[in-house]
């Protein structure tokens, strides 16, 4: 079999290569976990041709408990969807140099890049033990994404371009071969496949959620009135497929739903503070040595209410891991293992352009406030206020240096306009721009807005126990130095749910975020910061629920010339059928957000760093860290050991 495979070489440029399918092997071993369980022998449970990982140290042993520190409330975003989740019918190969197959072992592209075929896993099966077939892609499409009850806003989905979606045409060719027709080329369709964007393609058991869905199950009513609160056959179909609103989250609290991933939830969380996790005994990837992965039996994740319990117990041998370890204990996790506990520590590098972004909103309901956050003076002038050196110094542990949101200097996207305009600490300089703007000040020296009001606004931003900490020192660091040169600011932390709220209810004048662009061609895949009308653009919020038609968001028009930006992004950019073609008209978006400035950066990241207690085998000398890349499901962690 040959597999067609896409690649980043040389400056990570997309190029076309073919690649040999490894052939099954003749043995397949399984953990003695799984003994005498009473399941099928192990080569019944996997495919004909199961994916093959490569261990990264050569460790091979099964067995043992992953003891794993949650931050936050929400065992998802708190790190298990990045171990025991995001399986896709593509990934990134372990380096980050391309797209290796997955879920599909293989597929093939049409020359205008209009038709996408997948071969999948003959033999692959839900963690339940029932097939996993091209009818479980077609339910999810023609099911849940064309139905209007379970889609209200129409045909959207992360993995959709915007304007065609409804035009979608997905066809299972046979049981295990699927077949996506666009209605205009969309040649960065298998660059979005891997990220968190693919991932609902692959996310929905048929033969299990039938029974809630109202076309198949004529007795649907008995169901709902056997539910507390669940008042319709969307909101349990909602609440028993996990998603697709509320999807990571849920997931881990339904353990009775099939999923494809290394573990499944045994005791959800629930009202406890440990959530645990059990082999999938049909997880369809196995070693080269014909061992079934995942190599760990069980995972236990543990909730900390705060990072410095979390950090202690980590430091004390209670915890093998934990994701954000934090810029703030990097001497403390160093200092421990030069005395010897038994931890040590990799070196990664950031996909991030920027670790921090700084956006004003263009659409906020205040008219006065997006009159004054649209001008680019103020951009510019409030820019040149921000003392990035001491920022780097007091919330990023003196590593990075200044800089504007744009692609890597490694990168073929970067600009160095975009890296480097209005970077300098000036406070005269600042004040020049400023008063272009807004000359006027009161008695107190802070500055009059259109109204002959004082101009203040409120910067909202997520408290959470992850990078929310960053955003509310950071916010808090703005606020001084905005008020040196007249600017009135206040801080408002809210814990992550209600920050979504405001974002989905346009209630956001302002915010500190991060960036996820910035290595290789990520940019392409993820322009929040250079494309106005992606779901974290938060310089122009509610531009975001108008471009992409979507039913629950506050929605604002774009102007003519913010629109121009958007139309070549889409035009140009993600319907180029070549990598060349694709890196040309990126390179014209990001100039165009140079000119324009849209959201302002603090620094560069400088390194990051990860402990992991020395129970863990299996873990590379180095990695891509980011959103596009799966955060630690680059790692594979269905090849992490226990070393004891």
């Amino acid at each position: 079999m040959t597999i067609v495979r896409l690649r980043f070489l040389a400056r990570s440029a997309l190029v076309l290569t073919i690649a040999w399918g490894c052939a099954a092997l003749a043995q397949y071993t399984q953990s003695p976990y799984l003994d005498d369980q009473g399941l099928p022998p192990v080569e019944e449970r996997l495919p004909s041709n199961p994916a093959v990982v490569e261990p990264f140290e050569g460790y091979t042993e099964h067995g043992g408990t992953l003891r794993f520190g949650i931050g936050g409330n929400n065992p998802g975003w708190g790190g298990l969807w990045y171990l025991a989740g995001w399986e896709n019918l593509v990934f990134w190969e372990p380096d980050f140099s391309g797209v290796r197959p997955n879920i599909a072992e293989s597929w093939e592209i049409s020359d205008d890049a209009t038709e996408y075929t997948f071969t999948l896993r003959e033999g692959m099966r839900w963690s339940d033990g029932a097939p996993f077939t091209a009818d479980d892609i077609i339910f999810y499409v023609e099911d849940i994404l064309f139905n209007e009850e379970l889609s209200p806003g129409g045909v959207v989905a992360d993995w959709l371009p915007s304007t065609t979606g409804d035009q979608l045409q997905v066809e299972a060719i046979d049981e295990y071969t699927v077949k996506f027709t666009f209605a205009e080329p969309y040649g960065t369709f298998l660059l979005d496949l891997p990220t968190y964007a693919g991932r609902q393609i692959t996310w929905y058991p048929r033969h299990y959620l039938e029974q809630f869905h109202a076309d198949y199950n004529e007795d649907i009513d008995d169901l709902i009135a056997q539910e507390e609160g669940i008042e319709s056959w969307v909101q349990l179909f909602n609440a028993k497929a996990s998603g697709p609103s509320d999807d990571t989250n849920n997931y881990f609290a339904t353990p009775e739903r099939p999923t494809l991933y290394p573990w499944i939830v045994s005791e959800p969380l629930g009202t406890g503070s440990q959530i645990t996790m059990v082999r999938n005994p049909y997880y369809w990837k196995v070693d080269s040595e014909g061992n079934q992965l995942p190599y760990i039996d069980e995972i236990v994740g543990t909730v900390y209410e705060d990072l410095e319990t979390r950090t202690l117990a980590m430091l004390n041998g209670d915890v093998d891991f934990v994701k954000d370890p934090g810029p703030e204990n990097r001497a403390i996790y160093h200092q421990a293992v030069d005395e010897g506990r038994d931890l040590y520590i990799r070196y990664l590098n950031s996909d991030s352009g920027n670790t921090n972004t700084v956006s004003f909103n263009r659409t906020a309901k205040d008219p006065a406030l997006a009159e004054v956050f649209a001008n680019k003076d103020f951009r510019i002038g409030l820019s040149h206020a921000i003392n990035r050196e001491e920022i780097i110094d007091i919330v990023h542990n003196g590593q990075g240096e200044p800089a504007q949101v744009a692609p890597l200097a490694d990168s073929p996207l970067f600009n160095e306009q975009l890296a480097t305009q209005y970077t300098e600490y000036d406070v005269e300089l600042a004040n020049q721009f400023l008063d272009n703007v807004l000359p006027e000040k009161d008695a107190d020296g802070f500055r009059l807005g259109p109204d002959g009001e004082r101009f203040s606004f409120v910067m909202t931003v997520a408290n959470d126990l992850s990078f929310g900490t960053f955003y509310v020192q950071v916010a808090e660091l703005l606020k001084e130095y905005f008020a040196e040169v007249g600017v009135d600011m206040q801080v408002n932390g809210v814990p992550e749910d209600t920050f979504q709220e405001a974002l989905k209810n346009n209630n956001l004048e302002a915010t500190v975020f991060t960036d996820g662009s910035g290595a290789g061609l990520t940019a392409v895949i993820d322009p929040r910061n250079y494309v106005p009308g992606e779901f974290h653009s938060h310089y122009g919020n509610a531009y975001y629920g108008w471009y992409q038609s979507v039913a629950d968001r506050e929605k604002v028009e774009m102007p003519e010339d913010v629109l121009a930006v958007r139309q070549l992004y889409d035009s140009e950019v993600k319907s180029a059928s070549s990598e060349e073609a694709q890196v040309e008209a990126m390179q014209e978006v990001l100039q165009q957000a140079a000119d324009e400035f849209w959201v302002l950066g603090i620094s560069r990241w400088g390194d990051l760093y990860y402990p992991f207690s020395t129970r863990i085998g299996n873990i590379p000398e180095t990695w891509v860290d980011g959103w596009i890349q799966g955060v630690q499901k680059l790692l594979y962690p269905e090849q992490w050991v226990i070393l004891e």
